[in-house]
């Protein structure tokens, strides 16, 4: 049995609270300058963010340093 991670689909809201950030347009403004991943579609116009997708995204950010 292989230990992978489970890709969990987020919404928005999930999305804006494990990023930081305070608005949805701030996230679809990432997403057109391919500065964060694009959500899929799961049908009836939902869209939602794979977790792994995020984590690896989240991750990949520089650190600041001062």
């Amino acid at each position: 049995m292989t230990n992978a991670p489970i890709n969990v689909l987020l919404t928005a809201d999930e999305v804006l609270r494990r990023s930081g950030y305070k608005s949805r347009s701030s996230l679809y403004r990432l997403i057109r300058q391919n500065r964060c991943p694009a959500p899929v579609s799961i049908g009836g116009n939902q869209i939602r963010w794979r977790s792994q997708d995020i984590e690896t995204w989240l991750n990949a950010l520089p650190l600041r340093t001062y």
